[in-house]
């Protein structure tokens, strides 16, 4: 399990990296965003136009996803489906504020927790 929380911190640093990224359009970014949970199944996908300071995690996501993969099917499957969650959450409010708590749930990991403790 250890090696499936390390995974996961890394994926979702990987997300946030991309999302922090003011050099990146928000015509591109949205998309890749959208899509960022794919990105752990292709053996090859790395960003390498990202300017943030943390952008080494986006330069050598091949290993991340590669140990991902390597990872039981249970774990993999949560964290695609956090991944794609916060993904599409972060994406809606790439230009528009979080004004709820309801609307943070979309870009955070809470609802996930709260529907693993039921």
């Amino acid at each position: 399990m250890r090696n499936a929380v390390c995974i996961f911190y890394l994926v979702l640093r990987a997300l946030d990296t991309l999302e922090d990224d003011m050099t990146i359009s928000v015509e591109k970014k949205v998309p890749l965003l959208h899509n960022f949970h794919s990105f752990l199944y292709q053996p090859d996908w790395r960003f390498m136009e990202s300017k943030e300071k943390d952008r080494q995690v986006l330069e050598d996501f091949p290993t991340i996803s590669l140990e991902f993969r390597n990872l039981a099917e249970k774990y993999q499957t949560v964290i695609a489906d956090i991944c794609q969650r916060m993904g599409i959450g972060m994406a809606e409010f790439l230009d528009k504020h979080v004004t709820s708590e309801q609307e943070w749930d979309k870009v955070s990991l809470t609802p996930s927790l709260k529907k693993s403790k039921n």
